[in-house]
């Protein structure tokens, strides 16, 4: 690339569509081009006789890669910066990313609201998410009320180091699924929470599986260096349950089952 003048070059940075501040050692800002003036200005027309007052531009001359700036108008903004380090000044590059995030969070909310209309779970088609066992439930709640025949869920949490999640909720779904009768409900909830229906299961049979499936947690970690832990919830059909109610009661019996130090399996 041929050399350029001094001058071309601070024309070049001036009109350049990317926000960019030049900051002393001393912290003193020593220039910007007409992009940065835009950037912090309320509106273009202002942007030319803007005054730089470093109070004001405080959280864009810190340490940060990504800040929240709220603008003289009240205006909130959300700012990439990038800095190369010159002889005696900070260049500091400015990118607005507001618009980015906005969007990031929309798709966030939609993938969230996705996975609640659902019946399957996102990430395992082949277990029913927290919506499909409700659905699923709620024929079975009501034959068991009216028959007096015995139904029983089981939640449960598993731990485990960030490595090794995914191979240990997928070693899980096998487990149960092998534990399991092909008329009994798998699901998984967003937090990696397992529910188990079981039709024509007590309470005390339902007990029996969770000690069953306690002792193939710790043959599969007598294979493993870093193991998995997991906590359950049981309860069983009682008068004027409905789907969401013994749902429910299930999961408060594995919130009290994981924060029991003196057990890991509730019933209630």
């Amino acid at each position: 690339m041929k050399d350029i003048s001094p001058n071309d070059a601070l024309q070049l940075l001036d009109i350049s569509p990317q926000p960019v501040m030049l900051l002393e050692n001393t912290g003193a800002i020593r220039a910007c081009n007409q992009a940065f003036r835009t950037l912090v200005s309320e509106d273009s027309d202002s942007a030319a006789d803007i005054t730089l007052d470093p109070d004001l531009l405080a959280p864009l001359l810190g340490t940060s890669t990504v800040v929240n700036w709220v603008m003289p108008s009240g205006d909130e903004r959300w700012l990439a910066i990038e800095v190369i380090e010159l002889p005696g000044i900070q260049a500091r590059f400015y990118t607005d990313i507001t618009e980015k995030l906005r969007l990031r969070h929309e798709r966030d909310a939609l993938q969230t609201e996705l996975g609640e209309q659902t019946l399957y779970d996102l990430r395992n088609s082949s277990l029913l998410s927290r919506r499909g066992i409700l659905i699923s439930l709620a024929p079975l709640v009501a034959r068991a009320r009216r028959y007096n025949s015995p139904l029983s869920l089981i939640t449960l949490s598993i731990n485990t180091t960030e490595d090794r999640l995914a191979d240990a909720l997928s070693d899980m779904t096998a487990l149960l699924r092998d534990q399991t009768r092909w008329a009994d409900l798998v699901g998984c909830h967003t937090n990696d929470t397992f529910i188990l229906v079981l039709q024509e299961t007590t309470r005390d049979a339902a007990l029996l599986l969770v000690e069953k499936l306690a002792a193939q947690v710790e043959r599969m970690n007598a294979n493993e260096t870093q193991s998995i832990t997991a906590c359950y919830g049981i309860t069983d059909c009682q008068k004027n349950d409905d789907a969401e109610s013994i749902l429910e009661r299930a999961e408060q019996a594995l919130v009290e089952a994981a924060s029991n130090e003196t057990g890991r399996a509730i019933a209630l």
